[in-house]
């Protein structure tokens, strides 16, 4: 019988809110990315303000714990497949 890899799953959802963060960084910042092209760049400071909000990290945990869930279940679906395949095959 297999058992749950947390493990696995925690670290999936960990990339995926790097991944997520990384964006929503891009995504809020890139009047200032496209400022430093120029050489014009602002503070980092300024960076961290516009892209760090209250808001930005309440999505980021939302979303981050519907991560965990959703491979949570798929990975309890997989087993449940497992477990039926090898009752008929038996």
């Amino acid at each position: 019988m297999e058992k749950l890899n947390h493990r696995k799953i925690m670290i999936s959802t960990l990339l995926k809110v790097l991944l997520m963060i990384v964006v929503i960084f891009i995504l809020n910042s890139w009047p200032s990315i496209k400022q430093s092209f120029i050489g014009n760049a602002p503070p980092l400071d300024y960076w961290l303000d516009h892209s760090f909000k209250v808001s930005n990290i309440i999505l980021i945990l939302g979303f981050g714990g519907y991560f965990y869930y959703k491979d949570l279940m798929n990975q309890k679906e997989l087993i449940e497949k497992a477990k039926v395949s090898d009752q008929h095959s038996n």
